[in-house]
Parts: structure tokens; C-alpha cells; sequence
């Protein structure tokens, strides 16, 4: 059996009662001293808190950079957008790897400013000396204790020099769902498929729908806003089209359709009219100002205040009055002013933010142009030379600025040369007018390579727009005929034809020469060539005879000339030519009017004469002469000439009376006694019977 042990616990430890007769000192000061203490406490934590949100840093990582459109073309305008920045911090902007800074309108380093919840918004035109392709662009948010950079990434898209031809990036656009009053917007990318510059205007088919801006020009992609307005509307679904038309096409415009559920209000309710305004200045002028309308249309009167932000930080747009008191059902009327005169040239973006009932706002666009604004359409030139100087190109000039402008034109060529040509070199353009520039290239002197240059429109007091030209060089492939020899020579006697000469035909081009031989004169006909067409590859010969034919010619010189041409439809290969002379020498020549004579004697008749006829069918006088081969045959007429065309009869004789009976043969040759040209002789054969 086990033995168990309990185990009692300890006495508690006896209290000790202390009693104050009187109030201590301690207790008499606690309340009012812990008050204190937590009033110092609370001051301090209270300044800690403002401290820290008045020098709030922004976040790390929480900075958000963004483009839109993201992929442009040389000129177009995007919106580079941050939230997330230091509040009120400076921000500079630069892009690429050098970090080049990004310029304003008046080539000066473009700056903005966050606002009182770090964001900011600007616009930037891709200038014409960004290359194309990827582009990354740096935002430095600058602030007292640190120094961020975020970046964003665009695209620049090559030009094209296609018709334009206007896309819409979606051809819905859904706002969800809203209440009376509140103003919503949605940035919205329109595309050119085409190529060149695109206008573009727009129209609303509904008052609460509108867009701004509602006009513009772009090359690849622009951005406007499309602004819904809850304002008054009741409670129920509602439908809007936006028309989008592009300048000086034919094609149906095109539709956005937007869609927006309105529901019930809280009971106070502030609405602006209108929610967008849209502003066009110049350098040198103000444009007037506009007017909105803020109404309550709740039941209880409302206290409402204003603040500007701008995309660029700078104080061009105000508003007055900026704060008032409104009683239920009753509305007031503002007036907003733009400063175009404080800013540079380009498309500026504001933003009025009221607070009072649903806290509506209202977007404001400025397009700040030169008194005189000239646009160059197409933004740049692309020429291609092949062996000739191509076709002239056009550019359109247009002022889209509030006044009239002189403008002048200067070439430039990166190597120098005088290639790049432009007419006229001036003018002048009325408001809205618009002009044609006719560009030249002379390639006629250059190498086959690539070149460049850039052309210069100056306006406006020193204010330039420049359109870069591009030029590309090329032999073209072509063959070239080449002679070895211009003429060919021959000499030959009346009657005979000379030994046959021989050209060499090369193709010293690139291409392949498809060639062919003509004579003129009926030259093929006493020259016939050894082959009339053929096919030469590049740098390959052969060669060509000629065999004259004119052995039956009189004397005289026949000429003709051969041309050898490319035969191919259309070709402008040079021809090339050889010249073909044919001396005939005249001479004497002997034409007998028959060359075989028969006698038949006996032993009763030993003697007769036939007549033979002797013609001097050549061009010489003939001195002729007789000779036999056998004694029984004679040739009573002597020997003589005979001018050409003339004849003579001879009588030729055959004795056989010293002859026994049989046949016998024998040669009578009438030939030339004259020392000049030789004259072929012509026999005559005696045959002579005896019975």
C-alpha cells in the first residue's frame, strides 16, 4: 500500500492596513497631475501625426507611372500620368539610357508638380528626332529627404505615306453605374491604320455626353476624354453615341456607343453644366472665357469650394468665384478664365474639383497654338532612286494657329550634297489656309548608299518645324549591249564575194540581255548576219558573222548598218550600232552566148563557120583575145575590145581536111589581155565530127 502525502497550502500572508488620518500630499496632487501628463502626451502625439503627414514620403514601390497611348508615331501627343508621388513634390522628366531631358513646347526641360495626393498629369509630343522603336521615359519625383524614379515604356511606330484611315479603339464604352450629379470620364485612344497626319472631329448625339477635346490631329494614335454627366438625370438606363468623323474622307463616320445606370441621390446633390470645357489660344492671345453652372438639386442648401489641379503645374486656369453657398433648388454661375499667353506652345489638360454634395468635377482642355501654328503633313519622306531620280512628293502645310503667317523653307543633307530640293521656298497662309510643297531629289550624281536629310519650315518669328527625309540609293539591274567594233569593212571583185568578218556582241550589264539584230537598206539580203536574236547572261559574248552576198552586184559601194537592240517590252537599254560597207570593184567580164559548138565534116565537106556572140557584161573595157587547142580550129575575126555592154560576133572555123575520119574535141578560151583586174575567162568546147 502506498503512503500518500497531502500537501496543505500556504498560509496567506497577512494584510497591513495603513490608515491616513488626513489627506497625503500624493493623493491630494494624482488628478490634477495625470491630466496634465496626458494633455502633454496627447499635444505631442498630435504633432507627431502632422509632422509625418505633412512630410509624407511616398511609399517605396508605390509609385505608378503610366502612358497612354503607349504606341505612337513622330508628332503625336500622349499622357504621362503618376500616382502614388510625394505630395507637392517636383517632378522632372527625362528618357533612354542617356537621360536626355524631355522638352516643353518651348524646348526648355519639361517640369510638373504633384498635387495634395501625389499625382500629376502632362502631356508630351514624340518630337521628329526620336527613333523609332521602344522608348523609355523617366519620371523623378525630387523630394526634401529622397529621390525616386519610375518609368513608363512607349513605342514610336515608323511613319507611313498610305491614306489615312481612322480607327476607333473599341466601339463600346460602358460608365457602370452613377448617381445624379457625379461627372465620370474615361480616356479613349483613337487609331490611325493608314498613314500621314488624321483630323478628327467629333459630335454627342445626347446632352449628357460629350467629349473633349472634340477635335484634333494625330499620325499614329491620339487620346480625348469621354465625359458622362449624372447632373439631373432619373434613375434609369441610358444610351449615347459619339459620331467620330475624319477630315477630308469619304468613309461613314464612325460610332462609340456609351452606356450608364443612374440611381437614386442622397438627398443633397451639386451638378455642373457644363462637365468639359474646351479651349483654343495662341502665344499671344487669350481665348475668351466660359461660363459653368453649378445648381443644388437636393432638398437642403450645401456649402461648395473649388481647387484647380493642372496636368503641368502651372496656374493658367482659374475660376471666380471659387466657393459659395448654394439654398436647396438653386444654382450660380461661374466664369473660368485660361492664361495661353503664360505657356508654350502644345495641349495643356486641367481638372476643377468641387466639393459639396457628390463632389463633382469638370475637365478642361487647352490647345495653346502660335499666332500663326503651322502643321507639315506627311511628318516625314521616304524616296528610293533606282538608276533615275524619283517621282517629287508632296508636303501640305496648313495654319492651324489664330493669325496669319509667312513661312520659308531651307534644305539640309547630312553628307552635304545639294539632293534635296524644295519649291516653293515660301509663302504665306491665311488663317485655316493651306499650301502644297513640291520636294525634289536629284540623285543623278550620288553613290549607291543611304542618305538623309531634313527639311526646315521656319514661321512665326523663329519657330520651326521640321520634316525628315530619307533617300536610298540603288544600281538598277539592267543590261548593257557593248561592240567590240563600230564598223566592219569589205572589198571585193564584180562577181565574187568577199571572205566573211566577224563582230564580238558582250552584255557588260547585270541583268540578262535578251537581244535582237536588225539591218536597214534590205541589208539581209547581201549581209546576212550568222544569228539574228539570242540571250546573253551578265558579263558573257558571243560573236557574229557576217557573209556578204553580192556576187551577182555591179560595181559600186552597198552600205547598211546593223542595230542591236534589247528585245524585251518596254526596254531602255541603249541600242548599239555597227555600219557594214561593201566595195564592189569594177572589171571587164566576158559573157559568151553559148559555150558548146558541134561541126559535122566528110570527105566532100571539110571546112565550116559558126558565129559566136562575145559580150562585155562588166563595168571595165574588155581587151579580148582567142586562143585554140587544136589546129583545126581557127578564129578568123582578130582580137579587139569592147566597151562595157558592148559585143562582138566571131567566127569561129573548123578545117578537117587534113584530118582522118573520128571525133575530135577542143577548147576555144576567150579571155583578157589587160594587166588591170583579173577577168575570169570563158571556154568554149568544139566538138568535130569527120565521116
Amino acid at each position: 500500500m502506498r503512503a500518500h502525502q497531502r500537501y496543505l497550502p500556504a498560509a496567506a500572508p497577512l494584510k497591513k492596513e495603513v490608515i491616513f488620518r488626513g489627506k497625503p500630499l500624493l493623493q491630494q496632487r494624482y488628478v490634477p497631475t495625470l491630466l496634465t501628463i496626458s494633455c502633454l502626451i496627447f499635444l505631442v502625439a498630435s504633432g507627431l501625426l502632422a509632422y509625418a503627414f505633412i512630410n509624407k514620403k511616398p511609399a517605396p514601390n508605390s509609385q505608378v507611372l503610366t502612358a497612354i497611348p503607349d504606341q505612337l508615331r513622330i508628332g503625336d501627343t500622349f499622357v504621362l500620368a503618376g500616382k502614388g508621388f510625394g505630395i507637392n513634390d517636383p517632378i522632372t522628366f527625362t528618357y533612354d539610357q542617356n537621360s536626355d531631358p524631355v522638352l516643353d513646347g518651348n524646348g526648355r526641360p519639361l517640369r510638373a508638380h504633384a498635387d495634395d495626393i501625389g499625382t500629376f498629369s502632362v502631356q508630351i509630343i514624340v518630337p521628329a528626332n526620336w527613333s523609332v522603336g521602344q522608348h523609355m521615359i523617366h519620371a523623378i519625383d525630387s523630394g526634401k529627404d529622397q529621390t525616386v524614379s519610375v518609368s513608363a515604356i512607349i513605342t514610336v511606330e515608323q511613319s507611313s505615306l498610305a491614306p489615312p484611315q481612322l480607327q476607333l479603339s473599341t466601339s463600346k464604352l460602358d460608365f457602370g453605374t452613377s448617381v445624379p450629379g457625379v461627372v465620370s470620364k474615361k480616356d479613349f485612344i483613337l487609331i490611325n491604320a493608314g498613314g500621314r497626319q488624321l483630323t478628327w472631329q467629333a459630335s454627342s448625339d445626347q446632352p449628357w455626353l460629350t467629349v473633349s477635346p472634340n477635335t484634333g490631329t494625330f499620325s499614329g494614335r491620339g487620346i480625348t476624354q469621354v465625359v458622362v454627366n449624372a447632373g439631373t438625370l432619373a434613375p434609369q438606363a441610358y444610351n449615347g453615341h459619339i459620331t467620330f468623323i475624319q477630315g477630308g474622307s469619304s468613309d461613314r463616320p464612325l460610332i462609340l456607343t456609351v452606356t450608364m445606370t443612374v440611381k437614386s441621390a442622397p438627398p443633397a446633390a451639386l451638378t455642373i453644366t457644363p462637365v468639359s470645357l474646351t479651349y483654343s489660344g495662341t502665344t499671344s492671345q487669350n481665348p475668351a472665357d466660359q461660363a459653368i453652372t453649378l445648381q443644388n438639386t437636393g432638398g437642403r442648401p450645401l456649402d461648395w469650394s473649388s481647387s484647380i489641379v493642372t496636368g503641368d503645374g502651372a496656374p493658367w486656369l482659374s475660376i471666380n468665384p471659387s466657393s459659395g453657398h448654394l439654398a436647396a433648388h438653386t444654382s450660380q454661375t461661374m466664369k473660368v478664365s485660361v492664361q495661353s499667353q503664360q505657356l508654350a506652345i502644345g495641349s495643356y489638360q486641367g481638372t476643377i474639383n468641387f466639393k459639396g454634395g457628390t463632389n463633382p468635377a469638370v475637365t478642361v482642355a487647352l490647345s495653346v497654338a502660335a499666332p500663326g501654328n503651322l502643321i507639315a503633313s506627311p511628318p516625314s519622306l521616304s524616296f528610293a532612286s533606282v538608276g533615275q531620280n524619283p517621282a517629287a512628293q508632296t508636303i501640305t502645310l496648313q495654319n492651324s494657329g489664330g493669325g496669319p503667317l509667312d513661312w520659308t523653307v531651307t534644305a539640309a543633307t547630312v553628307d552635304g550634297a545639294n539632293w534635296l530640293n524644295a519649291t516653293p521656298a515660301s509663302g504665306h497662309l491665311e488663317i485655316n489656309q493651306s499650301g502644297a510643297v513640291a520636294i525634289n531629289i536629284n540623285a543623278a550624281a550620288l553613290k549607291p548608299q543611304s542618305y538623309q536629310g531634313t527639311l526646315t519650315f521656319t514661321y512665326g518669328g523663329g519657330l520651326t518645324k521640321q520634316v525628315p527625309v530619307s533617300l536610298s540609293v540603288s544600281i538598277p539591274l539592267t543590261a548593257v549591249i557593248s561592240l567590240n567594233l563600230s564598223r566592219l569593212n569589205f572589198t571585193t571583185l564584180q562577181g565574187t564575194n568577199p571572205a566573211p568578218l566577224s563582230f564580238t556582241l558582250s552584255n557588260t550589264g547585270n541583268a540578262t540581255l535578251n537581244w535582237v539584230i536588225a539591218e536597214d537598206q534590205n541589208g539581209a539580203t547581201f549581209a546576212p548576219v550568222s544569228s539574228a536574236a539570242g540571250s546573253l547572261a551578265p558579263n558573257r559574248s558571243t560573236g557574229i558573222t557576217v557573209t556578204p552576198n553580192v556576187a551577182q552586184a555591179g560595181a559600186g559601194t552597198l552600205y547598211t548598218t546593223l542595230t542591236v537592240a534589247d528585245s524585251d517590252p518596254g526596254s531602255k537599254v541603249p541600242a548599239q550600232r555597227i555600219t557594214v560597207s561593201i566595195v564592189v570593184q569594177g572589171r571587164a567580164q566576158i559573157t559568151l552566148s553559148t559555150s558548146t559548138m558541134d561541126f559535122s565534116h566528110d570527105n566532100i565537106f571539110t571546112e565550116s563557120t559558126q558565129l559566136l556572140d562575145i559580150s562585155n557584161t562588166g563595168s571595165k573595157t574588155l581587151y579580148w583575145v582567142t586562143k585554140s587547142t587544136a589546129s583545126w580550129l581557127t578564129v578568123y575575126t582578130p582580137p579587139g575590145s569592147l566597151n562595157p555592154g558592148n559585143d562582138i560576133l566571131l567566127e569561129v572555123d573548123c578545117n578537117s581536111a587534113s584530118l582522118s575520119p573520128g571525133t575530135y574535141t577542143a577548147t576555144l578560151t576567150v579571155s583578157d589581155s589587160d594587166s588591170g583586174p583579173a577577168v575570169q575567162p570563158q571556154k568554149l568546147a568544139v566538138t568535130l565530127v569527120v565521116t
